[in-house]
Order: structure tokens, then C-alpha cells, then sequence
């Protein structure tokens, strides 16, 4: 049995909110590593919810209040990442180049070249 499914299993097992510290002190891990960071997956993201200050709960021991402020708070925080992303695209297309040996214009993704005051 690995770290994940043990800590899973001690979550299952207590069934109430525990604190990083707790499973980080029992299981000889580090508090970073309950998390997800960047592309690799933390040891209880698939499947306990988080509580900045009750700590961590299996979503099966959770209350469907819990579980949906959970799950809402992840919502809202994909869709702002979504919307920033949307930002950066329109930003990005925005802005374009200006040759310095002439008047074109170029836009940065394409690298289409755009005349000004031509019609």
C-alpha cells in the first residue's frame, strides 16, 4: 500500500476534519506534498477536500454542505484561471510589432504583416 491510499485509508478510518500537521507527522511526509504541484498529483488530491483552518476530510466522511462549498470553491477558482487565461490571449493579440526599417506591422502570433492606413 502506498502513502496515498494509507493516508486515504487513516482519513476514511477517523472520518473527520485532520489537520496537515497530523497526517504530515504520521506519515513522515511533508506538507507540500498532500497538494497537487504543477503536473504531479498530491498524495490526498483525489480524494479529500481541504479546510484552511479544519484541515483535511475524505469526501465520502464529508457533509454535502462540505462537500459542495468544496466543490464550488474549485469551480470558481477553474473559471477565474480560465478567465485570466482568456485576458493573457486578448492582451497577447492586442499588442503587435513595429519594424523599425519601415512602417509594417506585425502581429505576434500570426506573423502576418498589417499596413496601417491602407484601405
Amino acid at each position: 500500500m502506498d502513502i496515498s491510499e494509507q493516508i486515504e485509508a487513516y482519513l476514511i478510518d477517523r472520518s473527520d476534519w485532520v489537520s496537515a500537521s497530523e497526517i504530515c507527522k504520521r506519515f513522515g511526509v511533508r506538507e507540500r506534498a498532500l497538494r497537487q504541484l504543477g503536473n504531479r498529483i498530491g498524495f490526498c488530491s483525489r480524494f479529500a477536500i481541504s479546510h484552511p483552518r479544519k484541515g483535511l476530510k475524505h469526501v465520502a466522511a464529508a457533509t454535502t454542505t462540505e462537500y459542495l462549498h468544496a466543490k464550488h470553491a474549485m469551480t470558481r477558482h477553474a473559471i477565474s484561471e480560465l478567465r485570466r487565461k482568456a485576458s493573457w490571449d486578448r492582451r497577447r493579440h492586442e499588442v503587435t510589432r513595429e519594424s523599425k526599417k519601415s512602417h509594417i506591422i506585425f502581429e505576434p502570433d500570426t506573423g502576418q504583416i498589417l499596413m496601417p492606413g491602407i484601405i
